[in-house]
Order: structure tokens, then C-alpha cells, then sequence
């Protein structure tokens, strides 16, 4: 009796074993660049540097039953760089060498998918509306025409149904507490509607803040984006509007193409944005044509002007950068 144990024991620990289906993967790239970079005052930088490094781990276990969990770990890893980026100037606001960046956690089933984690959550529309595009300057050196936010998140995404799928997230300040302590930065609530099927996809979300300690801060936003791919090009276009605890409206729209000729990806994408009781509009736009080596190999040719409102000159910033991903 003792030896059929032992056998049904080894039987069901080896079914177990074969059932849990785990996988690790780790992916990452590195970008260095020349360039020459202007603002509009006219003061220059010249010279090289890394635009990106970054390491990123993810796991996915399969728990059977429909069900799967994964992780997902960042690290920021651009050797020896310096705070700010050596050709655009632009803050590297969480310093030099090897930092942590995105972290969560995931299960998915049936019934959608939740996460938990820490990551950086842009504000803006731009990367909502260049799917398919070249790798862009970003028209804001990296913050989205508006800063991102480092933010502790938890999201509920459902299944897709006829390319339909909603989401809804709480969102506070990394390190601040949790959405309800006094004295952390604002939080916010998030609810979102997305569509994809085929060559459209689409979405709109909107966010509501809370002020916690603030005197005045942001109180609302709604976006709206959407891409069609083409076949021959990929079309975008993004609109969000955004008011403060004031009042005072924010309204932002972007435009972008991209198209693949050959070994060869080409791009542009074009901004605004407007601001109540401030004449005239931050205007902007990125162009880009990549060649790439390989399937993870490339070198680009960037080219980036912005205006800020009321100002007679714009900032500009080109560079070619040379870039693999693994």
C-alpha cells in the first residue's frame, strides 16, 4: 500500500510540475547618439551620448485553468551617463547609472486581467498616437508635452469583446502612503475605453484627481486617440483637454504618420497645445528616418523644432543615433 502512495504522490507531483508552465525572458537596448541641439535663446550643445539603456525581466507562469500570473522588472542601465542628457540637456530626473524603473505584477483569466505596480505614467497623448513609428525625440524630451509621473497603480483591464475592452485604475504618488493620506501628492481614478480590430484601434479615458494636501493642482482630463494602419502607412491622431483646480483648461492635439520602405521607416509627427489666458500655442514636431541593420539594429536620423507660445524662436535639436535591442 505504502509503494502506491508514494507512486500516486509522484504521479500527481509530476502532473503539477508539467501543469505549472513557467517562462522567463530578458529583453533590453541601447541608444547612443551625436547631435546638436539649440534652445531658443540660441545657447548650443554639441557632442555624444546615450538617449536610452534599459533592462527589462518578465515571467509568466501558467496556474492552468485559464489563469496566468507574470511579473515584470525594469532597470534603467546607461553606463556612466551624466543627471541630464548630454545633447538635449533634458533631466535625467532619476540620476546616472543603474536605477530601477517599471515594476508589476499580473493575473489574467477569464475574467480580464489585474495589475499591481510602480511605473512611470505619461500624461500626454504623444505616445498614443505614433503605433508603428520610428523611435521620435519626443517633443518634450521624454514628459509628453506635460511632466509624467512616477505613480503606484492598481488595474482592472476586461476581456476583449468584438475588439472592445474596458479599464479602470487607481493611481497615487510612488512612496506617498496610498490615495488616502493627507499628505501625499495627488491620486487620481482612471476609467478608459478601448477598441481594436484589424487595421483601427482606438481609445478614450477619463481621469479624475484628487487633491489630498494640494492647495491647487489638476482636476480632470479626457483623452482620445486613435491609428489606422494603411498598409503602406500608419496614421494617428490624439486630442486631450485638461483643467485645473482653477479652472483653467489645457487642450492638446497630435498628428502622425509613418510609413516602411524597404529597410527604411520614415516619420512625422506634429503638437499643439493651448492654454487658457496664454496667447498663442506651444507648437512642435519630430521627424525621423530610420535604416534599419536588422530586425534589432538601426541607425536614425532625428530632427526635432518647438515653440512656445508668445516666443519668436524655436528650440531645435538633431541628432543620429545609432541603436540595438535584444
Amino acid at each position: 500500500m505504502s509503494h502506491f502512495i508514494l507512486a500516486a504522490l509522484a504521479v500527481v507531483a509530476a502532473s503539477g510540475a508539467a501543469f505549472a508552465q513557467s517562462s522567463v525572458s530578458l529583453t533590453g537596448k541601447l541608444r547612443f547618439a551625436y547631435g546638436d541641439s539649440k534652445s531658443a535663446t540660441g545657447a548650443k550643445t554639441t557632442g555624444v551620448g546615450v538617449t536610452d539603456g534599459d533592462w527589462n525581466i518578465a515571467a509568466v507562469e501558467d496556474l492552468g485553468g485559464g489563469l496566468k500570473a507574470g511579473a515584470n522588472m525594469a532597470l534603467r542601465l546607461r553606463g556612466r551617463d551624466a543627471a541630464t542628457d548630454a545633447i538635449s540637456g533634458a533631466s535625467l530626473t532619476d540620476g546616472n547609472g543603474a536605477r530601477p524603473r517599471d515594476s508589476s505584477l499580473f493575473v489574467s483569466g477569464g475574467f480580464g486581467t489585474v495589475t499591481v505596480g510602480a511605473v512611470e505614467a505619461g500624461n500626454g497623448i504623444l505616445g498614443l498616437v505614433t503605433a508603428g513609428g520610428p523611435t521620435y525625440i519626443g517633443l518634450d524630451n521624454g514628459v509628453q508635452l506635460a511632466a509624467a509621473s512616477n505613480v503606484d497603480l492598481l488595474q482592472y483591464t476586461s476581456p476583449a469583446m468584438s475588439g472592445f475592452s474596458v479599464k479602470a485604475l487607481m493611481l497615487d504618488n510612488v512612496g506617498a502612503g496610498g490615495a488616502e493620506a493627507t499628505s501625499a501628492a495627488q491620486d487620481a481614478t482612471v476609467l478608459g475605453l478601448n477598441y481594436a480590430n484589424g487595421p483601427l484601434s482606438a481609445a478614450v479615458d477619463m481621469t479624475s484627481y484628487g487633491l489630498n494636501s494640494l492647495i491647487a493642482g489638476a482636476d480632470s482630463r479626457t483623452r482620445m486617440s486613435v491609428n489606422y494602419n494603411l498598409g503602406v502607412a500608419i496614421l494617428g491622431a490624439g486630442y486631450q483637454t485638461a483643467k485645473d483646480t482653477a479652472g483653467v483648461k489645457k487642450n492638446e492635439t497630435a498628428v502622425s504618420v509613418s510609413a516602411p520602405f524597404g529597410p527604411f521607416n520614415v516619420g512625422a509627427v506634429y503638437a499643439t497645445s493651448k492654454t487658457d489666458g496664454i496667447v498663442g500655442n506651444n507648437t512642435g514636431y519630430d521627424l525621423s528616418a530610420q535604416y534599419n541593420l536588422s530586425k534589432r539594429t538601426y541607425v536614425a536620423l532625428q530632427a526635432q523644432s518647438t515653440k512656445a507660445a508668445g516666443a519668436t524662436a524655436s528650440a531645435t535639436n538633431t541628432r543620429v543615433q545609432l541603436a540595438h535591442a535584444f
